[in-house]
């Protein structure tokens, strides 16, 4: 029998359209609906790696996205298997992560009929991803699959939704029914750049006294981290970062202010407020960094470039908004000259000295605890600035945008726009599998931690030895802060006091080597061992519980309103 004539299933189709892709590892959990799914998968031997939970499924394949740049995928059942992926889904959409998820579907003829396990994942999913496929019939799968992997690696990434149901995936079909072609009239994700936009950027910066660059994560995104270091390094113009985007310019760069916003540097907030020309790149403004928008920037022609034309004005107005890619853009703005550009020492010398007199702090370990700032810095030392760093959400993750002397453009792996609690573990796992020969360490916090540490249990069956810190002062940090500054020490619900698991024990029941330490003359040692050990390694590190981090911004002040410089 001819090929063309060759009978298949939507099954076999679905796992050679994933071949097609190259995609190297699927995160998951099987069920009902996807039962015929994963019987594939064993007859052709994917690299299917089981989660213990669906969000932590998710949350790996958004870590490996964001370590290796490619598209993560995951796949569960039906209805709660589904639902479970929600935040997963949400986080990597807010952060413009790059995934493929494919959820199991009860058959065509039980879709509104309130079938056993039976959500509508396409309403659900809709308002948190970029695009949701349902399949129809199983010919569509090979086609679906190459659209959903363009739209979530094109343009401004983010996830897609596959939702198949049950029968189409035993449906056979021949092979000359099927075609692979895309049918995208209406998704144009590369926009034409407006070169007399471009142009007018280039006239405002040559004229300008006090330039600064803001970069954002979509910096890194479009691979234009050289681009926008040759372009800052021309011309002198120092670069405040967002969360996302360190890395993006080398922490010891003389022209890097650090970390912008609500727990930014002196240097990168005073510049924001002081400087006459800022160029974003890749920020979409949000409001950790522009913490009071009307007052945002006052002084400064502001340059807005962005990749998704929604962003414009949607939070701080730009005088001149550029729709573009961030690496497109800069390397045309490396094209055209300025003759009468003029580099201003004494703006640059102005910045140096507020980062030399207003560095973040580090308060004297006068309590007998561990401060949590010695171990991330410590950390930097010994890693070189060269390890991956994932983190969940809190003071550790504000402590890890903080104190790590990061390098390279998306070595910080972190839940950005949605915080999401729980992220850490999972995704610190998900980076392990996709850079297996590099240093990962998950730091996460003791409230974090007992989200997702299941997912420890995973490793011992695979060749990865991700790194865990757990910084653990036995509250919910930030909420604690929170409510030490806001609400009079009302410390409600943030507390957990002494029912704490003990996590070296639990680490060890999950299959991962572990340790504790208390003393700060242990410290050093103790992380030494850590990443001296051929294996994955939990440490728990014990911090005060009053421990705050600083800077802070208020809600509702401006750049310059902070709070703990002295």
């Amino acid at each position: 029998m001819a090929e063309s004539k060759t009978v298949k299933i939507g099954t076999e189709l679905l796992v050679e359209a994933l071949a097609e892709q190259n995609v190297d590892h699927i995160f998951g959990y099987p069920g009902g609906a996807v039962l015929h799914i994963y019987d594939q998968f064993f007859k052709t031997g994917e690299n299917h790696i089981l989660a213990r939970h669906e969000q932590g499924a998710a949350h790996m394949a958004d870590g490996y996205a964001r370590a290796t740049g490619k598209t993560g995928v995951c796949i569960v059942t039906s209805g709660p298997g589904a639902t479970n992926t929600v935040t997963g889904v949400a986080t990597a959409m807010m952060d413009s992560v790059p995934m493929v998820v494919i959820t199991g579907q009860v058959a065509e003829d039980g879709i509104g009929k309130d079938a056993f396990q039976e959500t509508d994942i396409i309403g659900v999913m809709t308002p948190i991803t970029k695009y949701c496929f349902q399949v129809r019939h199983a010919r569509e799968i090979p086609r679906i699959v190459a659209e959903a992997f363009y739209i979530a690696n094109s343009g401004r990434k983010g996830p897609v939704l596959i939702d198949i149901p049950k029968n189409i995936g035993v449906q056979e079909v021949t092979m000359d029914e099927v075609s692979v072609d895309m049918d995208l009239p209406g998704y144009q994700p590369d926009p034409e750049v407006d070169m007399d936009a471009i142009r007018q950027v280039m006239t405002v910066l040559e004229n300008s006294h006090k330039p600064l660059i803001l970069v954002g994560a979509g910096v890194a995104k479009s691979q234009a981290s050289q681009d926008l270091r040759e372009f800052a390094n021309r011309y002198q113009i120092p670069v405040a970062s967002t969360l996302l985007g360190l890395g993006t310019m080398p922490a010891d760069s003389d022209l890097f202010t650090g970390m912008a916003g609500m727990h930014g540097t002196y240097a990168s907030n005073m510049a924001l407020m002081e400087c006459d020309c800022l160029i974003n790149i890749g920020s979409r403004f949000d409001d950790r960094v522009a913490t009071k928008p009307d007052d945002f920037a006052p002084e400064a022609k502001i340059v807005h470039i962005d990749i998704d034309a929604a962003e414009m004005g949607k939070t701080v107005r730009p005088d001149y908004p550029v729709v573009a890619d961030a690496k497109t853009a800069l390397q045309i703005m490396l094209q055209i000259p300025m003759p009468n550009y003029q580099v201003n020492q004494d703006w640059l010398d102005h910045v140096q000295a507020n980062k030399d007199r207003y560095p973040y702090p580090i308060p004297a370990s006068d309590h007998g605890m561990i401060r949590p700032q010695e171990v991330l810095k410590y950390l930097g030392e010994r890693t070189a600035g060269e390890a991956y760093i994932v983190t969940d959400v809190g003071q550790h993750q504000m402590w890890a945008g903080q104190f790590y002397p990061y390098k390279h453009p998306a070595q910080l792996i972190t839940s950005g726009g949605l915080g999401t609690m729980g992220f850490g573990v999972p995704a610190t796992i998900g980076a392990a599998f996709g850079e297996p020969d590099k240093t990962v360490v998950g730091i996460v916090g003791d409230g974090g931690f007992q989200m997702t540490n299941q997912e420890l249990n995973i490793i011992q069956h695979y060749d990865i030895k991700p790194k865990f810190i757990i910084l653990n002062n036995t509250v919910l940090g930030m909420v604690h802060q929170w409510q030490q500054a806001f609400y009079d020490d009302r410390y409600s619900h943030s507390e957990f006091g002494p029912g704490l698991p003990d996590f070296v024990k639990l680490s060890e029941a999950l299959g991962v080597k572990a340790a504790r330490v208390t003393d700060p003359a242990d410290m050093q040692a103790a992380i030494d061992t850590m990443l001296d050990y051929d294996g994955a390694y939990v440490l728990e590190v014990m911090i005060d519980k009053y421990e705050t981090v600083l800077p802070m911004i208020a809600p509702g002040k401006a750049n310059n309103e902070m709070e703990g410089i002295e």
